[in-house]
């Protein structure tokens, strides 16, 4: 291997293991900031619900738009992205443990019990309106909380002040919320929170210049403890969903990759041959992805075959590796996240030969994607437990495509839905997002895989399950990546 594609290659790991951090610690580099075209809504102040899947994100934007080094970085390098230059950014909860912006899971534990939960985020709010000299005196969120449920109409009163105070100098200020699921440890005492959220971010669009942007998973958009509430419909009319098309994740590959302190300086030399020397351009001394490279597919794909080569074997039969790696990591929507991707070619350049030719090869691509399938299968256990039960019976016991028939012998033989349905009954009201349409039984189930995008039909008859799923599930499919055992 060549000193420079050892270069690019451990610059693939840098950029890869760094975004990954980012999603649960919230930092990165600016030049790590990539805004896809149809991400800008995301970053619009009256998008007040960004709704993405696990790893599209939600962390990534919550933490860069409180950042002026972030800010700035987007506002020059991404101009179509329309970012406001007057707007003051605060968090209002997520993954930082800072008390002093917001309360944390504990204390809101505590404050729940003796608050409306409406009134815990509205004291958030008061917080960075920064209102006057009689809040302003209040140390605790208990006693800030108190002053706020006390004194309703006081508090329309400083917000309306606020607001007026923001207008004058023509700013905006913006509450950031993320990772709703851990406003608590239950999915009992997360509802009430996350509702009493949703209806404060609705109260503020009654404001000029005060928003709440809420990084939500859609699982909680369909819990209707939490949406059951008048005029929801208005805040779900504005949501924004962080999708990403191939050529956004390959853009956000180079993206971070023409940044990577190692192998940054050889990437960019072969976007330079690619693209010619006069796209680059360099924004607060980071480097910006030219505009034909995050759109142009023809001419991604002819970059990337310069790190992984032009087939995933001896010819192209088999595919090429720009789209194999992304057909084979989508879900049944076909929906890929950054997380599942980034993760992938992290896993190729680890296991890349040291005589290989170019940074990855389609040996370690294949191994990826089997990485990626345990990431992706980990996180909807997370998000829906029930979906272990169901899928435990068929690992190592069903081929796709399939008919349904099938599935349903060995969930009838192994009586998975009674199994299912007394686990449900034990946890009640504590029962993390149940199968939605469990009434109909194993048809009902097989719906719900459906709209996970865990599965889709072939010919209106045959089941197939996507990579993505089926490797780290353990289900065999002729000519594909192999399950894990």
């Amino acid at each position: 291997m060549s000193k420079e594609s050892l270069a690019i290659r451990q610059g693939i790991i840098e950029a890869a293991t760094s975004l990954d951090q980012a999603q649960s610690t919230g930092q990165q580099p600016a030049g790590f900031t990539y805004v896809p075209p149809t991400h800008a809504r995301a970053i619009d102040l009256d998008a007040t619900l960004v709704e993405g899947m696990r790893g599209a994100g939600k962390s990534f934007w919550w933490s860069s738009l409180a950042s002026q080094a972030h800010r700035a970085f987007i506002q020059e390098g991404f101009p179509d992205a329309r970012l406001p230059s007057q707007i003051v950014v605060a968090h209002g909860f997520g993954t930082g443990s800072s008390s002093t912006e917001y309360p944390d899971a504990e204390q809101l534990i505590d404050l729940v019990n003796q608050f409306r939960p409406r009134s815990i985020w509205r004291a958030v709010v008061a917080v960075h309106a920064e209102f006057g000299k009689e809040f302003a005196a209040l140390k605790s969120w208990t006693s800030r909380v108190q002053w706020v449920q006390s004194n309703t109409e006081r508090y329309a009163q400083e917000l309306d002040a606020a607001d007026r105070r923001l207008g004058k100098t023509s700013s905006k200020l913006l509450v950031l919320f993320d990772a709703l699921d851990r406003l608590a440890d239950s999915w009992e005492h997360i509802r009430p929170l996350a509702k009493g959220l949703l209806q404060v971010a609705l109260d503020m669009r009654s404001t000029r210049n005060i928003r709440c942007k809420i990084y939500v998973r859609p699982d909680m958009l369909e819990d209707d403890e939490i949406v059951s509430f008048p005029d929801f419909s208005k805040l779900n009319a504005s949501k924004t969903s962080l999708r990403w098309q191939r050529a956004d994740l390959y853009a956000l590959l180079y993206q971070c990759l023409g940044n990577a302190q190692r192998g940054g300086r050889e990437f960019r030399k072969l976007v330079t041959d690619c693209v010619g020397s006069k796209a680059a351009c360099e924004s607060h001394q980071s480097w910006v992805l030219p505009s034909a490279l995050r759109v142009d597919e023809d001419l991604q794909e002819a970059l990337f075959e310069r790190l992984a080569g032009k087939a995933m074997g001896s010819s192209t039969k088999r595919g090429k590796p720009y789209t194999w790696l992304v057909n084979h990591l989508q879900d049944g929507k076909d929906q890929v996240s950054p997380r599942s991707f980034l993760a992938a070619l992290r896993t190729a350049a680890n296991e890349a030969a040291e005589d290989d030719n170019q940074p990855i090869g389609y040996r370690g691509i294949q191994r990826g994607v089997q990485e990626a399938s345990t990431i992706r299968v980990t996180e909807i256990i997370e998000d829906y437990p029930w979906v272990k039960l169901i899928m435990q019976p068929l690992s190592g016991n069903l081929t796709v495509p399939c008919l349904f028939k099938e599935m349903e012998a060995i969930w009838r033989r192994e009586k998975t839905l009674e199994t299912l349905k007394s686990s449900l009954q034990r946890q009640g009201k504590a029962a993390k997002l149940p199968p939605q349409h469990l009434a109909q039984d194993m048809a009902g189930i097989a719906i719900d895989l459906e709209n996970l995008g865990m599965m889709n039909r072939l010919d209106g008859r045959r089941i197939q399950m996507p990579d993505v799923y089926r490797v780290a599930f353990g289900l065999g499919r002729r000519g594909g990546v192999k399950p894990l055992k």
